[in-house]
């Protein structure tokens, strides 16, 4: 491949100065010869050393001041007795403008040289906070003093869904939410015209908003410097999702938890870790399924919704019906035995309450099956107004939670069987007779008086007093005052 004309200009530049150096050096020589007291004549000798500067810098500088200041002594030769004077003032002159020369251009390249490093040095110095600001996982926005984006990082774009081209120059408040925007403006405002700001120093946790319209949790930490007399700002940003979601998913299994040990029954236990699920996790609607065993249906038990949700027709529409196995959503989990989601029931081919729930705003869904020694006794699902994306990880936490409230029904069962064979036990005892006190007996006939002075049989005394039944028979000592030959048969 050819040599382009730049690079042919690079190669030949300092053959040509040096060639243009080593000329005027010695035209200058040459003149002063013809001349010798023509101090003019010797001006040529610091154009000869600034072309030594553009040339080869400070070396090439002090050898070319070295060899003008040699040549303009050496021209002082063919000078007359009679003009040695002037002469030699004028050489003094020039060799110290020549000197003077030399050291400025010496200062310079040093300065050059030094301005050169430091650009190097900051060049690399920006290479590297580039770098580790665009590899950073965290996001990294900083920010104008009237809060426009200077500069996005690749996490800042995965995290906001924006390229860096679309947000530079663009305001803030494009990644904030409407009903946080004001409040923004307003310590924008505070910074701009006191320099304080609550935020600065601290970290905190606010809402973003992508570019999609989907908010999400973040924590914040700002800080803020002056520069030409404006206020600039960074902002590192981190994406808390999936902590906040996990972090409620454990608050929520801790107040299902909560209900139901503060609970006897399902009934009372029900209304409080279904409030508990929507309001953690986000959900507006719940509704739990027991099975029939005797038709072989599942019947909503319970429902309950957040107070924003106009569901009056569905709900009623839920506790009428009733899901054969693998019918609806309810049906279609307990005909597996697992948990299913349905992004958007208004799409659900198997969801027969769809009318209703697109009336009350109702898409995503999912249910989970309340088992219990492997056996499902019911269904337990959850709708939202918006359309969900499949959640496993949630699905799997309700799973556990379905078997926690099938072991507390489980519990309850053998409670109240428990309280029902005690209350049978204490019916019992309290229907015994007993005999009690001093009974006066006939010490003839032996028989009882009552207390009313009456003398009974023993056996009608105590079978009056008792639940116990007689029979009679012979003792074999009677039997021989009776029957002397008693023995002998």
């Amino acid at each position: 491949m050819l040599p382009s004309l730049e690079n042919l200009a690079t190669r030949w530049r300092q053959p040509f100065l040096g060639l243009i150096t080593i000329g005027l050096l010695l035209l200058t020589f040459g003149m002063d010869l013809l001349a010798p007291v023509e101090i003019a004549v010797w001006a040529l000798y610091p154009v000869s050393i600034l072309t030594a500067l553009w040339w080869r810098g400070q070396w090439a500088v002090m050898a070319v001041t070295i060899l003008a200041i040699g040549l303009t002594i050496l021209g002082a030769w063919p000078v007359s007795d009679e003009d040695l004077g002037m002469a030699l003032v004028n050489r003094v002159f020039a060799v110290v403008m020549m000197s003077v020369v030399g050291w400025l251009c010496v200062r310079l390249d040093r300065q050059q040289a030094d301005h050169k490093r430091a650009e190097e040095k900051l060049l690399e110095s920006e290479v590297r906070l580039t770098s580790v600001v665009q590899s950073a996982v965290d996001a990294i926005i900083l920010a104008d003093n009237n809060g426009n984006v200077v500069s996005w990082n690749k996490a800042a774009a995965t995290t906001f869904g924006y390229r860096e081209q679309e947000m530079v120059g663009k305001p803030l408040t494009q990644l904030i939410p409407e009903r946080y925007r004001e409040a923004h403006r307003r310590g924008l405002e505070r910074v701009r015209s006191t320099g304080e700001s609550r935020l600065v120093g601290q970290t905190v946790e606010l809402q973003g908003l992508r570019k999609d319209g989907s908010e999400f949790p973040l924590e914040l930490s700002l800080a803020t410097w002056k520069t030409k007399g404006e206020n600039y700002f960074s902002g590192i940003i981190r994406d808390i999702s999936d902590r906040k979601r996990a972090d409620n998913r454990l608050a929520a299994q801790l107040a299902v938890s909560l209900a139901l040990v503060d609970s006897d029954t399902l009934r009372e236990a029900a209304p409080r870790f279904l409030r508990a699920v929507c309001d953690i996790v986000g959900w507006e609607l719940g509704v739990i399924w027991l099975i029939d065993h005797d038709a072989q249906v599942l019947r909503c038990d319970l429902v309950w919704h957040v107070p924003s949700v106009n569901a009056a027709e569905f709900i009623a529409l839920s506790r009428e019906t009733t899901f054969s196995s693998g019918i609806g959503l309810p049906g279609r989990v307990w005909a597996s035995g697992e948990p299913a989601w349905i992004p958007n029931v208004l799409k659900d081919s198997n969801f027969p309450r769809a009318r209703l729930a697109a009336k009350a705003g109702l898409h995503g869904a999912f249910g989970f099956p309340i088992k219990s020694r492997g056996e499902t006794l019911g269904v337990i699902e959850f709708f939202s107004r918006d359309i969900r994306p499949p959640d496993t990880s949630l699905l799997q936490m309700m799973a556990d939670i379905g078997i926690k409230i099938g072991q507390f029904i489980e519990r309850s069962c053998v409670e109240q069987e428990r309280k029902g064979l005690l209350l049978q036990l204490q019916d019992a005892v309290g229907n015994i007779k007993t005999l009690r006190g001093l009974l006066p007996i006939c010490a003839s006939c032996k028989r009882i008086r009552d207390d009313k002075g009456y003398w009974n049989q023993v056996e009608d005394y105590i079978k009056d007093r008792s639940e116990a039944v007689f029979t009679h028979g012979v003792c074999d000592e009677c039997a021989r005052k009776e029957y002397p030959d008693w023995d002998i048969h």
